[in-house]
C-alpha cells in the first residue's frame, strides 16, 4: 500500500499546468499571429476607384510604358496612392484614356507628345504616373520597391539590393563617366525639383 500511496503523492506534487520555454514560445507566436491577422483585417481599406477606372489606368500605363502587361495589384496600389495625393489625377487619367481611345498611337513617345499638346496639365500627370511605375514612389510614399519597373530589365537574374555592396567610403571617389543619351525626349523640359526628405 505504501507504494500506491507514493505514486499518488508524486502526482499531487506535479503542477497541473506545465510551463516550459517551448510552450511559452508557441503561445506567444500564436498570440502574435492572431493579433497581426486581426489588425491586417481591420486595416484593409476598400478600393478608391471602380474596376473600370482601374482598367483605364492600366490601359494608359501600358501605352505610356510600351508594355503588354502591368501588374494589377501594384497598379491598383499606385492608382489609389495617386488619388490620395491629388484628386485631380482621376479626371486627368480619364482624359489620357479618352485621348488614347480616339487615335491609334505607334509609341509611348507619340502618345505623350500628343497628350501634352492637348493639355499642358497632362504632362505632370504623365510624370507622376511614370514615376510611380518605374521608381515605385508616389510623392513621398514608397508604394513598391522590389517590383518597381526600373528593376524589370534584370529581374530574372539580379535582385535589387537594399544595401551598399561597394568597399568602404566608395562614395568619396569620382563616379564613372556616363555617356550622354542621344534619344530625343518625348515631353518638353520640366523645371528641376530636388527631392527633399
Amino acid at each position: 500500500m505504501s507504494r500506491n500511496t507514493d505514486i499518488h503523492s508524486r502526482d499531487l506534487k506535479q503542477p497541473l499546468l506545465r510551463v516550459s520555454r517551448r510552450g511559452i514560445l508557441a503561445g506567444g507566436i500564436s498570440l502574435l499571429t492572431a493579433t497581426s491577422l486581426r489588425l491586417h483585417a481591420e486595416e484593409t481599406k476598400p478600393p478608391l476607384a471602380s474596376r473600370d477606372e482601374y482598367e483605364r489606368f492600366f490601359e494608359v500605363s501600358r501605352r505610356l510604358m510600351d508594355r503588354e502587361k502591368v501588374h494589377p495589384l501594384i497598379g491598383q496600389a499606385l492608382y489609389d496612392t495617386l488619388l490620395s495625393q491629388r484628386a485631380a489625377y482621376r479626371s486627368e487619367i480619364s482624359q489620357l484614356h479618352d485621348l488614347l481611345t480616339t487615335k491609334k498611337f505607334s509609341s509611348a513617345a507619340e502618345f505623350a507628345r500628343e497628350a501634352e499638346h492637348s493639355d499642358k496639365a497632362l504632362k505632370e500627370t504623365i510624370h507622376a504616373l511614370m514615376h510611380g511605375w518605374y521608381r515605385g514612389v508616389v510623392g513621398q510614399i514608397v508604394v513598391v520597391y522590389r517590383a518597381a519597373t526600373m528593376f524589370a530589365l534584370t529581374d530574372d537574374a539580379v535582385f535589387p539590393k537594399t544595401y551598399a555592396t561597394a568597399r568602404p567610403f566608395y562614395w568619396t571617389e569620382k563616379p564613372p563617366v556616363v555617356e550622354t543619351p542621344t534619344a530625343a525626349p518625348a515631353l518638353s523640359p520640366s523645371e528641376y525639383v530636388a527631392e527633399s526628405q
